[in-house]
This record gives C-alpha cells, structure tokens and sequence, in this order.
C-alpha cells in the first residue's frame, strides 16, 4: 500500500526497490528456517537455491487503494526431499506444506513482536529489513503485506517503516559473534545442510553449522565427545543462537573445562554510533579556539612541565 502502489497502476521504481528486496529476504528466511542462519558460506545446496527461488507472475489491484504483487513459491516438501528424510533437529523443520513466504511470515511476526530470545532471526535478517526504509518505505510505500498459504489475509504480517525500526533496534541490542572453543558431545548431524547438534556437560543442546566443504570430518566424531572451534552468534536477548563450526577434534580430559558457552562480550558496534555530527556548538569545532585564557603556547606548556 501507498500513494506510489496504488489502484493496480504502480510506480516501476519504488515496485522494484520491493522485489529486489523480497527475493533477499526470501533467500535469508529460507535460511533460518532450516539452519538458523540466514547467510552461508560457499555454494548454497540446489534444494536450497529451490526453495528459496521465488518468481514474481504479475500485478492486479487490491483493495482500499493497494496494489497485489504476486509470486510463485515451490513447497519445501516438493523440493527439499532429502532433508526431511533425514529428521530433524532443534524442534523441527518447517512444514512441508510451507513456502519461503511462510517463514518470511514467522520471522516478521516475531520481530514485530519484539521476540529477543527467537531463533527464526539473525543479524542478516535484521540488516537487510534495515534496508527497506530509504528506498521502500521513504519513496511512497506505506507497507508490505504478506499473505497466502498460510498466512492470515484478515490479519497478516507486515513489513513497514515501524518494523524496520524494531528490526534496527533489536540489531543495536544483538551482541558481536565471538570466536570460541567449545566442548560438547556430537549428536546429530544434517548432511543435507551441514547443521549438527552439540550437547554440553549440563545437557544444553547447541544448534551448529559446519563450515567446511563436506560434513567428513564431522562424521569421523559422531557420537564422541569433541571440541569445536568456531564463531558464536548470540539471539538480541545475548542467548546463543548457533555456533558456525571452523574445525573439530577429539576432546581431551583437559577441554571439559571448555563444556560451557561464552557469555557475551559487548554490543554490535554500528557506524552511526562513532559518527557525531560537527557544528560550532558540537563536536572538535566547539573545542578549537575556545583556550579561555591568554597564555602562549610556550606559557602553557612549561605549565604542564611544572605539573610532571
């Protein structure tokens, strides 16, 4: 809906700013909802690049002044065989009878609702909902409504200019990854994915992802106890949501020391915090050439020889 999206007749700019958009974000939910990570490393799987390949089929006005773009998604059970056959982990996949648009649906809900501790959501979703607003929502789109399957048409979730202010939010609130080594015993693995579960000591169950070009090496540890070394990326609410796994070994005495998950070490530092704005009342121009008294720099700096 808006002014530039209206009655059926949109303006091409501010549409393809949109579709450009959805097809990311398409691609990131595809992403969380099978491995909790919305970005990966190296060649996706080709089920992956199916169920994430959405096709825009056309336009047709909707109501109260809106405009409809419509899409085709493939079913995951349609594409994705090979990873439901496998099981499945960390509560379960999404449903067969999904579509990237569904999960997309999941992720805008929780966010929507301030969810800190979700897993449906990484930094990667929130950046790229980030940057909706200057060329969406900034240029006459007023909001962007989700519907179909089985998404709500009565009250379905919607991207708009407040979301994606939550979705900056909960990016500031989202702590750093941080590298680590992490003791655990390996449960499962994904081979289809390369997602892999990790028991600690105290039986807390961490979702992983191996970064190397095949699961082999994961494999040779199955159901052994193994020491993980790797980057560690936290939920908002500073919950670990996923270790990205760089290498594995057999575990030593000496490494249950590392059975336990690093607490966070700080805030996503963001370069609109270390910009400041420069005026004559603000910044380093308030401070050059305000020395209140008369002294030479000569003066002053024996001064401070004297304090020494």
């Amino acid at each position: 809906m808006g002014k530039r999206v209206a009655d059926g007749r949109p303006d091409p700019d501010p549409v393809g700013s949109v579709l450009r958009r959805m097809k990311s974000l398409a691609i990131d939910s595809v992403g969380m909802g099978f491995r909790g990570s919305s970005r990966i490393r190296g060649r996706r799987p080709d089920w992956m690049r199916q169920a994430s390949d959405v096709r825009f089929v056309g336009i047709s006005a909707g109501t109260n002044d809106s405009t409809l773009l419509h899409f085709n998604a493939p079913r995951f059970g349609d594409v994705a065989d090979e990873v439901y056959t496998q099981g499945q982990l960390f509560g379960g996949l999404p449903s067969e009878s999904d579509t990237a648009f569904d999960v997309m649906g999941d992720i805008v809900t929780d966010i929507a609702k301030h969810r800190r501790d979700s897993d449906r959501f990484d930094i990667g979703v929130l950046q790229h909902l980030e940057r909706f607003k200057e060329p969406v929502f900034h240029h006459g789109v007023d909001d962007i409504s989700i519907m179909g399957g089985r998404l709500s048409a009565e009250h379905p979730p919607r991207i708009n200019s407040a979301l994606t202010d939550i979705a900056t939010s909960l990016y500031q609130e989202t702590p750093v990854p941080v590298r680590a080594r992490v003791m655990g015993h390996l449960d499962m693995i994904r081979a289809s994915d390369k997602v892999f579960s990790l028991i600690l000591n105290n039986g807390t169950k961490v979702r992983g992802i191996w970064l190397g070009a095949t699961v082999a090496p994961l494999r040779q540890h199955l159901d052994q106890d193994v020491i993980i070394n790797g980057m560690v990326t936290y939920r908002p609410s500073g919950g670990v949501l996923r270790i990205d796994a760089e290498t594995v070994d057999t575990a030593a005495s000496a490494d249950r020391l590392f059975s336990k998950l690093p607490a966070p070490s700080g805030l996503t530092l963001r370069r609109t915090h270390l910009l400041q704005p420069q005026s004559a009342s603000l910044g380093m121009k308030a401070v050059f050439g305000q020395w209140p008294g008369d002294e030479t720099d000569e003066e002053v700096l024996r001064t401070l020889a004297e304090v020494e």
